[in-house]
Formats: structure tokens, C-alpha cells, sequence
């Protein structure tokens, strides 16, 4: 694609972009348990570091059903809690994250370096720190991955006040309807995840996952897997609508 089209995809996702309120971002089950999140930065980071292949919504409601079921989301206390115990706890919750069996050892892991590393306050995982600092933070938390770490980045400047130094180092996160929405605007050559990656790379080097908000929402509410709404798509001028 040569780059006057590629152009035209940016500004129109950046675009669409400024219109998608953050709150649209972390969508809870539970209206109070979006309050939790935006206030509590290890309730961020338990939902961030559990969110794989279980709906959003779900995924930003655990924290709140921790708290409920605890009576805090205390770091200190979790800390101290045999995994024995994190595994009965998440059993019990009227959510789950996909993976039940993954992810009591990862809360632990992470709840561990909350304690340890940054003496119970999460938000010093990111404080003063460079996007790419934070992002092998997270991606070395187990069950994480590259994925989720680049989304936990940008997520952060999203739901904190706070903005990295090193923008040019925060990729999108390439899951599903990043890598479909990439493909069906031709913007990227394939559904795969590096094809997605050095796409949005070529189209905004100086920060390339400032489309990630745009291409998750066009992907989840009208560039659908099949049946894709086109018409109201609000990218859908600059598509080559590879269906």
C-alpha cells in the first residue's frame, strides 16, 4: 500500500479515535466496579494481567468481586495468602477469567512484586518509568505475554494521569479485532500479529498504538468476524473491505 493511502487510514482511525470515550474502554458488569479501576491501580492491574479470552466486561468487573468477596484488595493481605487459598477464592467468584487454573498464580506473581518490589503501591510500576520498562514488567508477570503488556501501557495513560516519555515504544495490543480491522482496511498484509504490528509501526512510528482504541472498537462493533456493518463503520470511506 503505498503511503498517501496508508496516510488516509491514519488520520481517519486517530480521527475516530478522539471520539471514543475511556470509559467505553473499561466496560464493567457492575457500575460501581469501573469507579474501582480508574481509582485503584492494583485493581487495574489485576484486571489487566487477567484479561485474556474472557469478555471485557467480565475481565474489569473481578477486581470489584475480589473486593466484595475479601472485604478489601488490600495487596499486603492478598500477598500473604497461600495460593491454595487465591485458588479457592477465584472458584467462588461469579466471574471467572477464562483461564481459572492460570489465574490465582498469576495474581500471586503480581500481587508479589506489588509488595515487594514497590511496597504495596502498584502505581509505582509505572511512575517515572519509560512505557518500555513498564511493558517487560508486565509481560514477565506469568500469563501475561507481549499482548497484554503493550495494552497494559497504553491503558495506563488512559486511566491515570500520566503520559510516557518513550510513545514510539507502545504498540497496540494485536488481538482479533486489531489484526481483522488492520487487514479489511489493507492497511496491514496479513491477520497476523507482526503483519499488524509493522502496519500500525508504518503508519504512526511516533506512537504507534495510538490506533489501538479505534481499530478495538470499529472491530467489536461493526467490523465483526462475519455480517460486518459497513455502512455504519466510521472508517469505512478509507476500506478496501477485505471481507
Amino acid at each position: 500500500m503505498n503511503g498517501d493511502r496508508l496516510g488516509k487510514i491514519t488520520n481517519a482511525l486517530l480521527e475516530y479515535g478522539r471520539t471514543v470515550p475511556s470509559e467505553v474502554l473499561f466496560p464493567t458488569i457492575v457500575p460501581e466496579a469501573a469507579e474501582i479501576i480508574t481509582k485503584d491501580p492494583y485493581a487495574f492491574c489485576i484486571a489487566i494481567c487477567l484479561d485474556r479470552g474472557t469478555k471485557v466486561e467480565i475481565i474489569w468487573t473481578i477486581p470489584y468481586d475480589i473486593q466484595k468477596d475479601l472485604g478489601h484488595l488490600n495487596p499486603r493481605l492478598i500477598n500473604a495468602m497461600p495460593l491454595g487459598q487465591l485458588e479457592a477464592l477465584f472458584k467462588r467468584l461469579p466471574r471467572h477469567p477464562r483461564y481459572l487454573s492460570d489465574a490465582p498464580k498469576t495474581i500471586q506473581e503480581l500481587t508479589r512484586i506489588v509488595v515487594e518490589d514497590y511496597e504495596g503501591d502498584a502505581s509505582q510500576i509505572w511512575k517515572g518509568k519509560k512505557a518500555i520498562q513498564v511493558n517487560r514488567k508486565f509481560d514477565s508477570i506469568f500469563g501475561v505475554g507481549p499482548g497484554i503488556a503493550s495494552m497494559a501501557v497504553l491503558l495506563i495513560e488512559m486511566a491515570f494521569p500520566i503520559r510516557f516519555e518513550d510513545r514510539e515504544n507502545m504498540d497496540i495490543k494485536p488481538d482479533v479485532h486489531t489484526k481483522r480491522v488492520l487487514f479489511r482496511l489493507g492497511a496491514s498484509t496479513s491477520k497476523t500479529e507482526p503483519a499488524a504490528l509493522e502496519a500500525t509501526r508504518r503508519m504512526n512510528p511516533a506512537f504507534p498504538g495510538k490506533v489501538d482504541s479505534a481499530l478495538w472498537e470499529i472491530g467489536r462493533r461493526w467490523c465483526r468476524p462475519t455480517d460486518p456493518d459497513c455502512i455504519k463503520c466510521p472508517v469505512s470511506q478509507v476500506c478496501v473491505k477485505r471481507i
